[in-house]
């Protein structure tokens, strides 16, 4: 199988994870956790790498990266190489631990950052481990909920992010839960946990929810001259997200038409199969299937979608709306 190149670079934020071999427990104790990040807190100290969330579990870890050289695959195959010959001579086995090298997603804008953030402190207590993410000590929020906390755990962004939320000039631990501590929504985890299984890495512009309209039409219009036998690009936004706010939206003007030559169609299932398919990666027949209609409907609905974004600045401003929501 071909391995992804992994896109890295100065400065790089990276979601970073992986699991068990066939699910199987790799963390088992204390001390196996505290070997791991004591590999982890060697690559820091070296400078590969700035940990500044994390979260470790008995079949998996999740860690929030950034790399300030470009060496991220480097830190981790060190961490990996290491515990695994540990854990290994620990429990006289032999053979693969993990399912593979690892698992890095780049984290790019302020909202998925956050998200990303909360992501990575709610898997205990998804996993039931811990009934509050501040309470799970073998995870980061444990020690944002404290002044204490190890020396190689990067916590300045994280709290001059709670600092600007609260208007305050001092961190105070309780105040994390107030800015991270927000369950996130079903739309919010599909968008990561989607980008998590993803084996495409496709870069988009930086914070696009909260671009001008000109970037984000530039965007879609790009993404809208993907044929249907392409592989979509990585998923942005949720489909649920889309549909429910083109419900919003359809709610306040039912009867909005658009003009493509002599002929007026209904607006929002164009705007809506568009977006699917440029800003969510679904495929057309699963757009149909959605829209209860034909395939050949919604390809000629996206084609639509993007003649309309480059004619009509009400298409422009309406599809910019929608996905600044």
């Amino acid at each position: 199988m071909t391995q992804i190149i992994r896109e890295d670079g100065r400065g790089a934020w990276h979601h970073v994870m992986n699991r068990g071999i066939a699910r199987r427990t790799v963390f088992e104790s204390r001390v196996d956790v505290r070997f791991f990040l004591s590999r982890v807190a060697r690559c820091v100290r070296s400078g590969l790498i700035e940990i500044h969330a994390y979260s470790i579990l008995t079949t998996h870890f999740h860690l929030l990266v950034r790399s300030p050289e470009g060496e991220l695959s480097v830190a981790m195959q060190r961490v990996q190489n290491a515990y695994v010959r540990w854990f290994n001579r620990s429990r006289r086995r032999d053979g693969p631990l993990f399912r593979g090298r690892f698992r890095s997603k780049r984290v790019e804008g302020e909202r998925y950052w956050r998200n990303v953030v909360r992501y990575i402190d709610e898997n205990p207590v998804g996993a039931r481990v811990a009934v509050a993410s501040r309470l799970y000590p073998y995870g980061s929020a444990y020690h944002y909920a404290s002044m204490a906390g190890p020396i190689w755990l990067s916590r300045d962004r994280i709290e001059e992010r709670v600092m600007l939320a609260r208007s305050a000039q001092q961190y105070a631990p309780s105040d994390y839960a107030l800015h991270f501590g927000r369950r996130l929504t079903a739309s919010e985890r599909e968008v990561i946990e989607d980008r998590i299984s993803s084996r495409r890495e496709e870069p988009e512009p930086e914070d696009l929810v909260a671009a001008a309209p000109e970037a984000v039409v530039r965007w879609m219009k790009r993404k809208a001259r993907l044929a249907d036998g392409t592989r979509p690009g990585r998923t942005w936004l949720s489909v649920a997200s889309i549909r429910q706010q083109i419900g919003r939206e359809r709610g306040r003007n039912a009867n909005w038409r658009v003009r493509s030559g002599r002929v007026g169609r209904p607006g929002w299932p164009i705007l809506e199969s568009g977006l699917l398919r440029t800003a969510c990666g679904l495929r057309l027949q699963e757009i149909a299937n959605l829209q209860g209609c034909a395939r050949s409907t919604v390809q000629t609905r996206v084609k639509l979608c993007e003649q309309l974004l480059n004619e009509s600045r009400e298409f422009r401003e309406a599809a910019a709306s929608v996905l600044r929501y």
